[in-house]
């Protein structure tokens, strides 16, 4: 019975891993919903190694540098490829 036992904890154990898995997965997303309800238009998500994990980093980027550019125009090209 005690190698039963074993595998039954085992099972418990990858299915607290899922649970928290899930849970991570469902933060994210509150997170970035609270962000775009906020009036937030645009995201970018760096995922870092350096910051303590279960903290956020906002940084402000005020403007649309990507207006009138080459690749909102569409004319960026491929140097080298041609």
């Amino acid at each position: 019975m005690a190698v039963f036992s074993g595998l039954e904890d085992m099972d418990e154990l990858m299915a607290k891993k899922e649970h928290q898995h899930e849970q991570e997965i469902d933060d994210i997303i509150h997170m970035l919903d609270s962000k775009t309800k906020s009036g937030v238009s645009r995201i970018k998500v760096n995922v870092s190694d350096e910051q303590q994990e279960g903290t956020v980093n906002t940084q402000y980027h005020h403007g649309r540098c990507d207006v009138g550019s080459p690749w909102s125009k569409g004319t960026v090209r491929n140097f080298g490829c041609d």
